[in-house]
């Protein structure tokens, strides 16, 4: 299976584009942003690794931001990351990646918890700053809100942030990150530019 999906910052100039592929033995996410991020203008290219249960295996990463950096991040099957080939221990315990700028690494996180209605969890998760390319272990938590067939909603409350409140479809993608992200279609970006 194969989503195509974009998603625009809430107040921000910037859009995301994501290629999703989901197959039996795993899924692939590639995706290509632009933001401005704290006064600054980054474009950034990424690919994510997940096992076929959303478990994270690898991230690739190359942000523009007055120069070309990047880096590497691996989590292997008994839980150790790597960042560049070289151990990270602070990282031990954390189950997901999240990306500084991107709605996207909700899902996988949210699609391998399985929280019902009324359920809460705190997790340990690798955060990537896009800006400074700092990898740190940051703690996230999530509540499911509402459950219904065609969407669920949760509050997350992530440290260091005011707490947000996700809308994600009977797919588990992200709708909407009130005050942070919002999906938008090809189409209706053409015609946001033809205005």
């Amino acid at each position: 299976m194969q989503h195509n999906l974009v998603w625009k910052p809430w107040t921000n100039p910037g859009v995301e584009h994501l290629s999703l592929i989901i197959a039996a033995d795993g899924v692939t996410a590639s995706g290509q942003l632009i933001q401005s991020i704290r006064g600054n203008s980054i474009a950034a290219t990424y690919v994510l690794a997940y096992d076929e249960r959303w478990r994270f295996r690898r991230l690739w990463l190359k942000v523009d931001n007055q120069g070309q950096r990047g880096l590497e991040l691996q989590r292997d099957i008994r839980g150790h990351w790597y960042q560049d080939g070289r151990l990270r221990e602070d990282l031990v315990g954390c189950q997901q990646v999240m990306l500084s700028a991107s709605p996207f690494p909700h899902t996988p996180l949210l699609r391998h918890a399985g929280l019902a209605a009324g359920d809460s969890e705190r997790f340990r998760l690798a955060h990537v700053d896009l800006l400074g390319l700092r990898v740190e272990p940051r703690l996230q938590r999530y509540q499911c809100l509402q459950r219904q067939p065609s969407h669920a909603v949760y509050q997350c409350d992530a440290e260091g942030h005011a707490p947000c409140e996700l809308t994600l479809d009977e797919d588990g993608l992200l709708v909407q990150a009130i005050g942070q992200f919002v999906r938008s279609n090809r189409q209706t970006l053409r015609q946001a530019d033809c205005a």
